[in-house]
Order: C-alpha cells, then structure tokens, then sequence
C-alpha cells in the first residue's frame, strides 16, 4: 500500500472558541429580537380577535382576558347590522380597479425610464421622486377639488384612478430598479427579430417583469383595501362608502357598539391577511431583485 497522508485537523484556539461563543449569542439575541417584535405585532390582532368575541359589558370589565362566553353572533351581527359584505364589495371593486390602473401606469412608465434616453429624463424622474417628499395630508383638498372639475367626485371608479395615480412615485421606482436588471440583449434579438417598442415591451419586458409585478400588485391592493382618508374625502354618499370607512362610522356620537366594531373589524382584516400570505414569497423576490443590479 502507498503511503497514506492524513491530514492533521488544527486543534481549536482561543480566538475561535470565542468567536463561536458571540455568533451563537448573537443569533440568539436576533431571534429574540425578531420573536418579540413578532409578538408585539400580532398581539393587537390577538386582542381584537378574543374582544370580538365577548358580551359588551365584558369588553369593559375584562378587556384582556379570554371570553368568559365565546359569542360568535358578533361576526352575524357585523356582517348584517353594518353590512359588511356589502362595502367589501365596493372595496374589492377599488382594489381591483386601482391595482389594474397601477400596473398599467407603472410598468409604461418604468419602461421608458429604464430604456430610453432621451432630453428632460432625469427632469420626469427627479418630478416622480417629490411624490415621496409630499405629505398626503397637503393633498386632500386639492385632490378632493381636482376630482371634481374631472366628475370623479364621489365615485368609486374615481377613487380607484386617484389610489393609482397617487402610488405612481412607489410604483414605478420598484419596477424602474427592476427593469434595469434585466439584460438589453433579449430586447436587441427581440428587436432584430422585427419587433417594435410596443412588442418589446409586451413580450419581453413585461413577462420578465413578473417578480416585481406581483410585488406592485400586492402592495397597491392591500394600500386600496385599507385607505381611509381619501375614501372618506373623496366619497359623500352613504351608499357608496369602502369598507374601511364603513366601519368607522360604526362609531356613534352617543352609542357604540364595540363588539360588532371589532368583529367588523376583524373581518375586513382577515383577507389582507390571507392576500398577502399567499403572495410574501413572490413579494420577497420582487423587492429583493433590484437589489441584485450589478452583482
């Protein structure tokens, strides 16, 4: 037999045992860290969840224990004394609408930031850019005066245009970011090939672009599920008013009822939720894909 070499594992200095040592407490203390923030952030969900399900007066001589009586009536009574389903309706109508005049707005516009040059470019982007610097609270009135010189004032239709039009400086530079990653090559075979700019677009950036997409998607719907101030600027009449603003007019001058509130509540939280676990990994890529440009 050939002589055999074995090698000599290097015996552990004190350097490294130590070093181990602090990754470990480190990772620990990060887990820590994340479990209670994780915590603190279901736990108002939590406590709404179990007051949902109580009497009222247990609501205000217990507020932090678990329902001496599960009352399940309150989701019943929320669903037809403060007709839930019927402002979900409108909600998912909003939703629906302003996601679809989202991607529309954003991807057009991401298209030509990331692909074209051309005189005024950094003018358009620094312009998109003072959307993030502007408090939306400044904007209620001319917006709420502006819908309606349009005739969008006090419709759903209108609502869902301004949500769209609103999230334009967010949208398009998630999509810009991710645009830019992707290779110009695929767009010069496309164009070789005798396809035009539109063509280009539609069948090669946009399918490509399908991380982020979803990414913009998730975020406009759940942004156009919950808002409140603007529906209720932009909405007077009673037969047209969103989920969100619904629910706060549960609250009466003189009488409210708290454990149908909560359960409205709870209901109109649930499928944001359920949305956006069903879409966090495709979220996860879109958001972190702009981050790879030039790895």
């Amino acid at each position: 037999m050939g002589n055999q070499v074995q090698a000599v594992r290097a015996p552990a200095t004190r350097s490294d045992s130590w070093y181990g040592i602090r990754r470990s407490v480190s990772r620990v203390a990060l887990y820590a860290l994340l479990g209670g923030w994780a915590a603190m952030t279901a736990y108002p969900f939590l406590w709404l969840v179990l007051n949902s399900l109580k009497h009222t007066w247990e609501v205000f001589q217990n507020p932090f224990s678990l329902p001496k009586e599960w009352v399940f009536r309150n989701y019943a009574d929320a669903w037809r004394l403060a007709r839930v389903g019927t402002m979900s309706q409108r909600s998912l109508y909003v939703s629906v609408v302003s996601t679809v005049l989202a991607i529309a707005l954003a991807s057009t516009t991401s298209f030509v930031l990331s692909r074209f040059s051309f005189r005024g470019k950094k003018l358009l982007s620094g312009y998109l850019m003072l959307g993030f610097m502007v408090p939306a609270t400044i904007r209620l009135l001319p917006l709420a005066l502006f819908s309606r010189k349009l005739g969008v004032y006090d419709n759903l239709f209108g609502v869902a245009l301004i949500y769209a039009a609103g999230r334009l400086p967010f949208n398009s530079f998630l999509l810009t970011a991710f645009m830019e990653t992707i290779p110009h090559e695929l767009e010069e075979a496309a164009v070789m090939d005798g396809a035009g700019m539109w063509r280009v677009f539609w069948n090669v950036l946009f399918p490509l672009s399908q991380p982020a997409l979803v990414t913009l998607a998730t975020f406009q719907a759940l942004y156009s599920w919950s808002e409140f101030i603007l529906a209720f600027i932009l909405i007077e009449s009673l037969s047209k008013r969103t989920l969100a603003v619904g629910i706060v007019s549960l609250m009466g001058e003189f009488f409210t009822n708290y454990v149908v509130l909560f359960a409205a509540s709870v209901l109109a939280i649930i499928p944001a939720i359920i949305f956006f676990l069903l879409l966090q990994k495709y979220v996860v890529k879109g958001m972190s894909a702009g981050a790879l440009k030039g790895a």
